[in-house]
This record gives C-alpha cells, structure tokens and sequence, in this order.
C-alpha cells in the first residue's frame, strides 16, 4: 500500500522562536517575583503610577483678579504668655546598648565604682530562665595595711609608750611580726568576699582597720614573752555571778549583744542563785509549753527543740558556775584566731593570761577574761571602758581610733580559777612588766579598787576631858597628872561612858577619835574644887581656849562630840 499522505511541516521562522521565548521568560519572571524582595517594590512603583494618573485628571486653575480693597487695620496691644511645657525625650526605636560607671561612697565608709553593661539577648520568657542572663560581678579593691614594727612607728599611736616601757627598746630589735597580724587580715578578706558574693553587710571600714600592729617580743635577759597589740576598744557588757551580784541592770542584760557568759568561769562557792535564773526558767517553761502543742510545723519545732536544749545547758551553768563581771571586772577581750594555737605558736594568748592595757599615760592590770569574733580585735569590759573614758557605755566605745596598746603576757594564767581577786591581779601585772624592763620614772600601774567592798561605818569624833589633880603641875603644859592613863586610852567603863578615870578625882575620859579624825584631846574639869587653870591640849589644828568653871562642862561625853564637831566646822 501507498504511505499516507504527509504533509509538509512548516519551518518555524527566527521571529516566532524570540516570541515565543519572551512569552516563557515572562512566564516565569510573573511567577517567580511575588517570592523575591522586588516584588514590593514592584507594586509601590505601580500604585505609585496610578495615584499620579488619578491626580492629573483634576486640575485647579488659580485666576488673579484685580480689586480695590480697603482694609481697616485695627490697633492690637501684644500681650506675651511664657508657656512651659515638659518635652520628653524622644522615644527609642531601638534597642541601645549600654555600658555605664557609676562612683559613690557607702554608708560604712567603702568606696564603691559600679560599671553596668548591657547587650541584646532573645526573649524575655526565656531570658528569665537563664542564670547568665541577669547576673552581678563584683571585684572589692582592699589594701592591706603593714604593722607596725619600730620604736617610732609604735610611738606614733602613742607618744608616752617609750617612756611607760623602757624595755621596748631592747626587745624590738629581736621582736617580730606575728602570723596572728596576718591571719587576723586574712579572715578579714575572707568574711568581707562571702558576704559580698551574698549581698549581706560586710565590714565597715572601721571595723576592718581595727588593728595597727601584733608584735611578738622576748626580753632577752629575761625570756619574757609578751605579745603586743595596737589597736581600738570596743566594750563587752557581758557575764553575770550571783555569788558576789545577786542583782543585775537591765539596761546591761537588755542589750542586743549580752552574754550571761564569760570565758573565764570558775565554780560556785554560796548557794546565791544566779540573777538571770529566774528569767532564763520562765523562757524554758513557755518553750516546753509550746512544745508540747499539736499542730506545730515541723521547722517550728525544730527551732523550739534547738532552743529548749540550749536553755537546759545555760540554766545548768548558772547553778554550777560564776562569770566574770563586766560592770565589775577588769579584763579584755581576745580574738577567737587565737584558740587551737596553743601547741603550734609559744606567744598564744589564753583565757586568764595576765595583761597590761596601755592608754596615753595610763597603766590598767587586767586579764583575758573571754573570747571574741575571729575577725576583730580590739575590746574590753565596761568597767574597763569607763575607767578609760567615763563616757562609754555598751554602746558607745571608749576608744575609737587604734590608740590602746595591750600587752599580754602568754603563759602566766593561773592553774586553777577563781573570783577576781585585784590585789593579786596587781601584784602578778607589776611583776611581769618588771620581767619586761619595768615601769618607767613618773608612770604607775592603776589599782583598782574592790567594787564589793562595803563602806567601813563612820566613828563620829571624839574628846577627853582631863582636869589637873596634882599641885605643881605646870599651868598649861598638856601633861596628864600623876595616876592619869596616857592621852587617848579608853576607859575601863567601856566607850563613851562617863566613868571617872580610877586615881584621878573629878575627871571623866571619852574614848580616842577614830583614825585621821581632826578632833582634838579637850580637857575640862567637872564640879568640884579646881587646883590649877583649866588648859585646852589640841592635837590638831587648835580649837581655841575652853574656858571653865564650876557647872560649865557638859555632862556626857557624847555632848562633848558633838561640841568638838562643832567648833570644827564653825572654824
């Protein structure tokens, strides 16, 4: 069969090969640019054009038509109104960062230079989960001070030190500075960086500078050590014994920081009971009383449990043992750096250790009666604070710049405690600083007088009447006539007593004034004849002539007295 009929195919000319190439190209542009950043750009253009063709469609044709007018131009009188408003700063539109230093001075005495840095971080809802987002860094710039360690140095806090202690200048030679310096600053540092990684209150500068110098010194004929410290005083108000104060003041037990305490305690000797006893009961009481109620949270309880137990311990102390007093005793604090230091370091002080406190020109014996913080240095007990400055209260130290210098001498604390006893206390002080090189000319260690010692009763003065009973007796000469007991003697009729002096007619005798009483010796005859002048003998500064006669001497020996005392105050 024939192949079918084909007919000739058309050769597609250049023109409809361009055409139909265009038509694809803008085939694809349209569906490809609404996803390009053109496409936006394309139909602002677009609108742009249609707004344009829309606004030549109205035309305002503006005609300038020539009139004469008359215009009446009124007088105006100006009248000006300041007006102030508020213009706020403009409001960001974006976010800015920030990178701010900030210097100011604490309360407490630090100098404080903050810088605040800030950067753009994501969302606020997750931000707030992230502990790096929100976060303080803190750098604390402290010097250290250096101690003191020459003649001269020492001398700058106190002027009178070389002259109270003219053995310092053979002892510093050898001297040193102690570790117990260098600890003391270093828990310092410590105490002030955990709590300014906690933002609780750290350190005053004050406070942290409390400490000039810790020296430790040896006599060298001696071996005497002694460690030397410079620096404030604060007062401790603490302790409490009812074997010698039954009683105590409120305002003292009342403050925030009192202890009924001290370090140094010894055993009861009277069944006195303690004067905080009563009250330290009456607490235990109510907290076993809450205790014992149901439906108590478990943290409540846990604190009354601690709280009980504790007051058990301290009513049991205040049955068994004594404390010091601060109100009445004479001693010092020492740092709590010091304890475990025994075996390790031989110019460790202790509890009971004797010491000298060196203020300006003063000397005061004490001892180390109990322990203070480990980062602190520097205190003593009321009555020590007071004898220093009269001022002070617990509240009000008696030194506030680092001008007290304590001297303690490690070692010499006694084997078995006791209650105070100041007149050894002195004794034992004057003996160690004389191991040291003594007290120098024109300086004397303070005595402390006994503050339980009860005022010795007053004997109101008192006169002999004596009347010359031998002829011969020179008129005026004082002397006792023959037979008569020596100026001053009491009486066999016991004292006060009108009884005639046995040998001696017509005399009556009074017992002797009391020791440094300024009455005198008067002598003056009762009723009956008179051999000779009457004569007033005084044995101190003269009364005066006494003249008598018959009837004229008072009758009883207290009338006497009270005349002698008398004329004495009349004069």
């Amino acid at each position: 069969m024939p192949a079918p009929y084909e007919p000739p195919r058309r050769k597609r000319g250049c023109f409809g090969s361009m055409l139909r190439m265009v038509f694809l190209l803008v085939l694809i542009v349209g569906l490809v640019l609404p996803f390009t950043p053109y496409a936006g750009k394309i139909k602002k253009g677009i609108q742009d054009i249609v707004a344009s063709a829309r606004s030549t469609k109205e035309r305002v044709i503006t005609r300038d038509v020539m009139r004469d007018v008359i215009k009446e131009v009124p007088v105006v009188k100006e009248v000006t109104k300041e007006v102030i408003r508020e213009v706020q700063p403009p409001l960001p539109e974006k976010y800015v960062p920030r990178k701010d230093i900030d210097v100011a001075t604490l309360f407490n005495g630090i100098t404080v230079k903050t810088k605040l840095m800030t950067e753009e971080g994501g969302f606020a809802s997750l931000e707030r989960l992230d502990p790096e987002a929100y976060k303080a860094e803190f750098q604390l710039s402290i010097r250290v001070p250096k101690a003191n360690q020459t003649l001269v140095e020492l001398s700058r806090i106190n002027k009178n030190l070389p002259a109270m202690l003219p053995g310092l200048e053979t002892m510093l030679p050898a001297g040193k500075v102690s570790g117990f310096y260098h600890k003391l600053y270093e828990n310092k540092t410590n105490r002030v960086q955990n709590d300014l990684t906690r933002l609780n209150k750290i350190l005053d500068r004050h406070n942290f500078y409390d400490t000039e110098t810790i020296l430790e010194l040896t006599h060298p004929a001696t071996q005497r050590r002694a460690l030397l410290i410079q620096s404030e005083m604060d007062v401790v108000a603490d302790g409490s014994d009812g074997d010698r104060m039954p009683t105590l003041d409120e305002y003292i037990y009342l403050s925030d920081y009192y202890q009924p305490f001290t370090s140094y305690a010894w055993a009861k000797t009277t069944k006195n009971a303690n004067p905080l006893l009563a009250k330290w009961e009456d607490r235990l009481a109510k907290a076993q009383e809450e205790f014992s109620k149901k439906g108590l949270s478990s943290a409540r309880n846990r604190e009354l449990s601690v709280m009980i137990n504790q007051l058990k311990v301290e009513i049991g102390e205040f049955k068994s043992r004594s404390s010091l007093i601060a109100e009445k005793d004479p001693f010092i604090v020492i740092s709590l750096l010091f304890r475990g230091y025994g075996d390790q370091n031989k110019f460790t002080p202790q509890i009971g250790d004797y010491a000298a406190v060196i203020h300006e020109g003063k000397i005061y014996p004490a001892i180390c009666g109990d322990y203070g913080p480990s980062f602190k240095m520097g205190e003593a007990s009321l009555l020590m604070a007071k004898t220093v400055n009269a001022k002070a209260t617990p509240y009000i130290r008696p030194e506030s710049d680092l001008k007290v210098t304590y001297l303690i001498f490690p070692g010499t604390a006694e084997k078995e405690r006791s209650a105070p006893n100041l007149v050894k206390w002195q004794e034992k002080c004057q003996a160690l600083l004389g191991e040291v090189g003594g007290v120098g000319a024109g300086f004397a260690l303070h005595v402390w007088e006994d503050p339980f010692k009860k005022p010795e009763p007053v004997t109101p003065p008192v006169t002999e009447t004596t009347m010359p009973a031998a002829a011969g007796a020179s008129a005026g000469s004082g002397a006792a006539p023959t037979g008569a007991p020596p100026a001053g003697t009491t009486p066999a009729a016991g004292a006060g007593s009108d009884a005639a002096t046995p040998g001696v007619p017509g005399t009556i005798t009074t017992p002797p004034p009391a020791p440094g009483s300024a009455a005198g010796t008067t002598t003056s005859p009762l009723p009956g004849p008179a051999t000779g002048p009457i004569v007033l003998t005084p044995v101190t500064p003269p009364v005066g002539e006494v003249k008598g006669g018959d009837g004229e001497a008072k009758g009883t020996a207290a009338k006497k007295a009270e005349s002698g005392k008398a004329k004495g105050k009349k004069k």
